[in-house]
């Protein structure tokens, strides 16, 4: 039985980037609206936090050489959490409605970003019928902060994440409600083939942050859905897991034994909306995450 446990009290305007350091053993997460990094123990224990010198903060990634990788609207930042010092890597400059949304991190300790579309967001938000094309766009910064384009357009990035040997790479467009994978080259960092695994079409739910098990299956936070989805590689629905909060934002493994799932979530009208949450007795194990540089 699934036993879900609120970690800590602060509850988030739009949590999101769930992360678990193996090294510290910590969970990290923000809230996107206040600027804002956490970081505590599993338990909730030694509860921190940090502010980013931005209106907002949309994800986040550890640097192996200490502190992290952030992205704030459409720039890409080098964060030091103690000293508060920002170094900008990258500005896509795509003007007002674009910003990149989501991160991970590959096995070679590439970063990989992508922006959320503002013409296709409006479109969607005012209820258009015809929808413009995505063109938005994946980056890919590497460990000498060089920056490539990578893969193809896309609407509203969302769960970038790799299968268990890094070859393939997910990544959702929640405004297509569509969840993607290319072929990945861990070597040269190329994404390629792009198909479609499944599409959200049964209900209000968005497919949003995802990770993917060791097994190889994806955990897809549903938005709007109340639930986390399992889904096998070939897009098969294995598993619906409900959580106590209307619109789960993202996931990632935690633990010493990377078998407890953290769930961030927006914050609304429930008791837990906003709370982030661990799912305790799922049965299985996730993948340590990587580190950039």
């Amino acid at each position: 039985m699934v036993d879900a446990q609120v970690i800590a009290e602060p509850k988030m305007t739009m949590g999101e980037g769930p992360l678990w350091d193996v090294d510290q053993q910590r969970l990290y997460w923000i809230d996107v609206f206040h600027a804002t990094v956490y970081r505590c123990a599993l338990d909730g224990g030694d509860l921190q936090s940090w502010t980013f010198p931005g209106k907002t903060l949309s994800s986040l990634a550890l640097r192996k050489q200490g502190g992290t990788i952030v992205t704030s609207g459409g720039g890409v930042y080098l964060f030091d959490l103690e000293s508060r010092d920002t170094e900008l890597i990258f500005d896509a400059g795509r003007g007002p409605g674009y910003g990149f949304n989501d991160c991970t991190v590959d096995r070679e300790g590439r970063f990989i970003t992508g922006m959320a579309d503002g013409a296709l967001t409006k479109a969607l938000t005012s209820g258009q019928g015809d929808l413009p094309s995505p063109s938005g766009h994946l980056c890919r910064i590497d460990p000498d902060l060089s920056v490539h384009v990578i893969g193809d357009a896309i609407g509203v990035t969302n769960g970038p994440c790799f299968d268990p040997d890094g070859t393939t790479f997910y990544c959702n467009d929640s405004g297509l409600r569509r969840i993607y994978a290319w072929n990945y080259d861990p070597v040269t960092g190329a994404a390629a083939n792009r198909r479609i695994v499944t599409e959200f079409t049964d209900d209000q739910a968005i497919p949003d942050g995802a990770t993917v098990d060791e097994e190889g299956h994806l955990w897809v936070a549903a938005y709007h859905g109340g639930e986390i989805r399992r889904y096998a590689p070939d897009g098969t629905l294995d598993r619906r897991v409900p959580v106590p909060a209307s619109s789960p934002t993202s996931v990632t493994f935690a633990s010493p034994e990377l078998d407890v799932l953290v769930v961030t979530s927006r914050g609304g009208d429930a008791e837990d909306d906003g709370r982030i949450t661990a799912l305790h007795g799922l049965g299985v194990h996730g993948l340590p995450g990587n580190t950039f540089g």
